[in-house]
């Protein structure tokens, strides 16, 4: 099984480490930014997709992945929104849009607890 994990932040990051634990899947990872926490912790060396997953470009990161699940581990960050006010807003409808219109099954992760 092919999983796609959208955002390499803290969140991210935790996903990453459970679904490390099965090597029977095949796990991607996409981040926009240059180096995320995964990165900096090493759990990855590197992200497989460096680009902001949005419905404009949803099909060719689908294209190019071809997982058979998206893990939406997003933060406004992660999508390369930034951080103006009412940012979130945005990247909460966003996730909600991707959602409804990808191919494949796209499940919103919680955030992780903060340390």
């Amino acid at each position: 099984m092919r999983v796609l994990v959208v955002g390499a932040g803290v969140t991210g990051t935790e996903v990453l480490r459970q679904l490390s634990k099965n090597p029977r899947l095949t796990v991607l990872t996409l981040d926009p930014r240059d180096e995320p926490h995964a990165v900096k912790k090493k759990l990855v060396a590197a992200v497989d997709f460096k680009e902001a997953l949005t419905p404009l470009t949803l099909d060719h990161v689908l294209e190019q992945a071809k997982p058979d699940l998206i893990l939406l581990a997003t933060s406004s960050k992660d999508l390369g929104l930034g951080t103006t006010a009412g940012v979130d807003i945005l990247a909460s409808a966003m996730r909600y849009e991707l959602t409804k219109i990808a191919d494949v099954p796209v499940v919103e992760v919680a955030s992780a607890p903060s340390a």
